[in-house]
């Protein structure tokens, strides 16, 4: 590994989107769960490709590809929803396949200038076996108004769980 930064995953779980791939640190990933029905309840932004059900939880799904500014997708079969650790509400996000988990200290780390990018989102190339993969870090995806708007979609996912459990009592 050249040029890692300290405290950097000794993990990357890796997923398509379009022709790209890209990864996230271990750390950030929950869980990967297989693409499933999701609520989609009015007035949701495109961002959102709406609410999933996880286990009594009301999960906010972002698109993956919107939110990279990549062309819009049509997700298929394959494509998978990483849940994503965070404070407060659980958010995930719609990707392509996801590709598995890579050791970090196979791969060649390229860091990249976070003024070179938006919101510095994008850490670093990362080399292995031919394969680019764009480390990207969770904590600078979103925007602080962004966050506050999903906070309020995840209180009215929440809600609407409780009438559906209310209502089959």
């Amino acid at each position: 590994m050249v040029g890692a930064a300290e405290g950097d995953a000794l993990a990357v779980v890796t997923f398509h989107l379009g022709e790209q791939t890209f990864g996230f640190g271990a750390e950030w990933v929950a869980e990967v769960v297989p693409n499933a029905w999701l609520s989609r309840p009015p007035a949701l932004p495109a961002m959102v490709a709406g609410l999933l059900d996880l286990g009594g939880v009301a999960v906010t799904i972002l698109r993956g590809d919107l939110l990279l500014g990549l062309p819009e997708q049509r997700f298929g079969l394959d494509a998978s929803m990483l849940i994503m650790k965070g404070e407060g509400h659980r958010v995930g996000l719609l990707t392509g396949r996801v590709n598995g988990v890579r050791d970090l200290q196979s791969c060649r780390y390229l860091p990249v200038d976070p003024a070179q990018n938006f919101q510095g989102c994008l850490r670093a190339q990362l080399l292995h076996d031919g394969l680019v993969v764009h480390l990207l870090d969770w904590n600078k995806m979103l925007g602080a108004e962004e966050q506050a708007r999903l906070s309020e979609f995840q209180a009215r996912g929440a809600e609407r769980l409780t009438l559906w459990r209310d209502a089959a009592s």
